[in-house]
């Protein structure tokens, strides 16, 4: 099988700061028999099919693309509504349901998974959803396009712990024989997916929005028009009806969905472009059912408690330094006596009811198996005494902190820095296309040390954590210097180098580069996720949680909630740490 290149638009790695990813868990031999619909998975058999409409506020960004193979905004509404791939995740994201596969089958190493086809899976225009699509599909995401893999706007949105039998090699170019991945559509209803060694955490990695499925015919017709609601072909339980990327996208009940009957709202608005203030408003005044709000404004809000809903442990907001800059940032004693000079407490106090102290890279108060001992301890005189070590006594130099909007947070940060060193710190506020231009060039004053703060999150298990968030490519590149990754841009961009050859000249350049205590985390993660035995990985995990942790190469500040308000008559609401935030299919009203 082969897959048009053609219209797989080609990015370079941008540097943006947007993140939200998922993965999970896995079954083994999970059968539920064919035709079994989620309604039925959730003992509801009382299906009346949709009916009535709400209007949503889920983010004050823009929605400027539904391609689900690049980092961006269409996370937040493709599995929710609008596309399906071979499995869902349950509610708490800990297993899965079947959707677009109504079976699977696992081998006795837990390496293969055959996944039967739901034989009544149609697309909206009534073709059948078979494997074929899915193995199209997954060719598609894989193909290389130089855009990276690192949840940055515009990177490619594989999650590279899912661990598809030559997935990396062929998505960087270093082989381009798609027979060699393990991706085959062994008939029209059976598709075989290979892994490259046992993932415990597989199936849960499937529900990601990069793993959805797409219609061939449709995608690949017209450049990106196949995403306009008059040419769209879903198999979701939702099609767009209108979209305006900056104001709303518009979503009707799939007719020609699978589980159609099961589907609670007849249309749903997605707004769009609405900061929380406005969304607050909205919501209180009866013209929004559901939005997401800034919680600690609804703290003081006691007769909106009942409709709060929150998802802990959602992102970490996180400082990392941006290339260039003063040489002390080199050093890792520095970067950890920054770490260690951050009075989290304190800054948590600013925004109570969404955020505790994130002490680690790793959200612990969502993530089974954290411990304590991964976590940096507030410790000043420590700090000072780090600084010391590597030279800086007295002469500690100056801090910069660039954003692309004003948080209280960031100026809290800034007073608890030149207290704890004697030192200038500044806060830079640039336009957010400047900002975001800016992410991936030296700093032009090596005499400041500049960090940025950002988010990423995802689903709550350890793999997604070490291996996707915050994982060893994006490690490698965050501690390469300034000189380094402007030369492995250029070499990542220079299309007369051929994929293969180029594929070995990164990693290789990589390897003689990056800082070598993360070069120890990246061997570390990527062993620990082909382990089967669960206390084993588990440890091999912490393992390698630990080296990233202590190079301090990104710094953890808090692990925050996403807070919504669900307005009483709706139900079905549950908010997910995953990147959908809810699935549109099980949304009601209540009469």
């Amino acid at each position: 099988m082969n897959v048009s290149t053609g219209h797989v638009r080609r990015r370079l790695f941008l540097g943006g700061g947007l993140g939200t990813a998922a993965l999970a868990l896995s079954g083994c031999g999970f059968d539920t028999g064919s035709g079994s619909s989620q309604a039925d998975a959730n003992g509801d058999e009382d299906d009346a099919g949709p009916s009535g409409s709400i209007r949503m506020v889920l983010t004050h960004g823009a929605l400027d693309s539904l391609d689900p193979h690049y980092v961006n905004n269409a996370m937040l509404v493709l599995p929710a509504g609008l596309l399906e791939g071979l499995v869902l995740s349950n509610d708490d994201v800990t297993d899965v349901l079947p959707a677009a596969a109504e079976s699977w089958e696992v081998s006795a190493d837990e390496t293969v998974y055959t996944f039967t086809m739901r034989e009544n899976a149609t697309w909206s225009n009534g073709d059948p959803v078979t494997a074929d699509d899915a193995e199209w599909s997954f060719q598609r995401l894989l193909t290389p396009t130089g855009a990276g893999s690192t949840y940055l706007g515009g990177a490619t949105s594989y999650l590279t712990g899912t661990g598809i039998k030559g997935a990396l090699d062929y998505m960087s170019g270093a082989n381009d024989d798609w027979e060699s991945v393990g991706v085959r559509a062994l008939d029209e209803s059976t598709l075989e997916v290979e892994l490259a060694a046992p993932n415990a955490d597989f199936l849960i990695m499937m529900s990601h929005y990069s793993m959805v499925l797409l219609h061939p015919p449709s995608v690949d017709s017209d450049g990106q028009s196949w995403m306009e609601p008059e040419n769209w072909v879903g198999n979701g339980p939702y099609v767009p009806v209108n979209w305006d990327p900056t104001t709303s996208l518009r979503l009707a009940a799939n007719e020609s969905y699978w589980d159609y009957e099961a589907v609670g709202i007849e249309t749903i608005e997605l707004v769009l472009g609405m900061d929380r203030v406005a969304g607050l408003s909205s919501f209180t005044s009866g013209e929004l059912d559901v939005a997401v709000v800034n919680g600690p404004e609804i703290e003081q809000r006691e007769e909106l408690h009942e409709q709060m809903v929150q998802n802990h442990g959602y992102n970490v907001q996180h400082l990392r330094f941006m290339y260039g800059g003063h040489e002390a940032v080199r050093d890792a004693r520095v970067r950890r006596a920054l770490s260690m000079a951050i009075d989290r407490e304190a800054i948590v106090d600013l925004r109570p009811s969404a955020t505790v102290a994130g002490t680690t890279l790793i959200p612990g108060n969502a993530v089974p198996g954290w411990e304590e001992s991964l976590a940096v301890a507030f410790d000043v005189d420590g700090a000072r005494a780090l600084m010391a070590e590597a030279g800086y006594e007295g002469n500690i130099p100056d801090l910069r902190i660039q954003a692309n909007n004003e948080d209280p947070r960031e100026a809290l940060l800034a007073d608890q820095w030149r207290e704890a060193f004697d030192v200038e710190v500044t806060i830079d506020i640039l336009e957010p296309g400047v900002h975001s231009e800016s992410l991936t060039q030296p700093v032009e004053d090596d005499s400041l040390i500049h960090v940025r703060p950002g988010s990423f999150g995802g689903i709550s298990t350890m793999n997604n954590w070490v291996n996707n968030i915050f994982g060893p490519e994006f490690m490698m590149q965050s501690s390469l210097s300034a000189d380094d990754f402007m030369e492995y841009q250029e070499i990542e961009a220079d299309e007369s180098i051929d994929g293969a050859e180029k594929a070995g000249m990164l990693e290789d350049f990589m390897r003689e580069h990056a800082d070598a205590d993360i070069l120890r985390f990246a061997d570390l993660a990527l062993e620990a996720g082909s382990i089967t035995d669960p206390d084993e990985r588990l440890a091999a995990f912490l393992e390698a949680a630990q080296v990233r942790e202590e190079s301090s190469w990104v710094i953890p500040l808090t692990w925050n909630a996403f807070t919504f308000l669900v307005a009483d008559h709706v139900s079905g609401f549950v908010a997910r740490p995953s990147p959908e935030f809810v699935y549109y299919k099980n949304l009601t009203l209540d009469e």
